[in-house]
């Protein structure tokens, strides 16, 4: 049990470094602007339902770019026609976050704390 709670420790806590670093070259490095949610991509987990936001932008060059957020909620929000400020890297646009603490900043945080539980139990038996 002791290995297993360290491997998992150490691996939530890999996923949380390498979330927080592709966030904060977004956030550093990134060009913003404002896109717009077209559509809804629905996902089952445990027979729940949720809606990650499909958003268009353009870039610069007003290239137009589309993509399916990192995170929902289990309502069709924010609605399709809405505006959204929206992060992407100029170098390569596939790589765009809704501009909210959620959409950036939450799957890092929750790893990390997941990852700390984890050795935090390990380091108390």
């Amino acid at each position: 049990m002791k290995t297993y709670l360290t491997f998992i420790g150490y691996a939530f806590l890999a996923l949380a470094a390498y979330l927080f670093i592709r966030r904060l070259s977004a956030q550093l490095r990134g060009s913003a602007t404002v896109g717009r949610v077209v559509g809804h991509e629905s996902r089952t987990d445990d027979g729940a339902v949720f809606y990650l936001p499909i958003v268009e932008f353009a870039d610069l060059r007003g290239t137009v770019h589309r993509f399916t957020s990192v995170a929902g909620s289990a309502s069709e929000s924010p609605v399709v026609g809405a505006t959204v400020r929206i992060r992407y890297l100029p170098e390569n646009p596939s790589v765009a976050y809704i501009q909210s603490f959620l959409h950036m900043w939450a799957a890092p945080l929750a790893c990390a704390v997941l990852g700390a539980g984890a050795l935090a139990v390990w380091w108390q038996r």
